[in-house]
């Protein structure tokens, strides 16, 4: 979503040396309703050191380089419409809990970043 104000909730270091960075997104839509939404954002670098030697060959490594560039964007949107305003930071603050509790431990394996950059090579 662009054209869009964002404003920090939380940055957070993960288990596997990853930064996320998760946004409020939410946007007026009328008079006293909000579209009440967040986005978590990890930029993932392409390096050498995300793969053993066995996982693939320096050409594959530059194959996947020349076709992803230098990093992967891992973006991850949760909204709910139509949210009155006095409901609206307690639904935001439900939204980015429930996604800390469901995504955080998942996102932080030593094993994400590679299968990110493998899984969008191969897209």
């Amino acid at each position: 979503m662009h054209n869009i104000e964002e404003k920090l909730i939380k940055e957070m270091e993960l288990d596997n040396h990853q930064k996320i960075k998760i946004l409020d997104i939410s946007k007026k839509i009328s008079i006293d309703g909000y579209l009440v939404a967040m986005v978590a954002r990890m930029n993932v670098a392409v390096e050498q050191k995300l793969f053993s030697d066995n996982d693939l060959s320096l050409n594959d490594f530059d194959n996947i380089r020349k076709k992803l560039g230098t990093h992967v964007l891992f973006e991850y949107t949760n909204q709910r419409n139509f949210i009155m305003a006095k409901n609206k930071d307690e639904i935001l603050q439900e939204i980015v809990d429930t996604f800390i509790d469901n995504m955080i431990e998942y996102l932080s394996k030593e094993s994400f970043p590679k299968k990110l950059v493998l899984k969008r090579y191969r897209e």
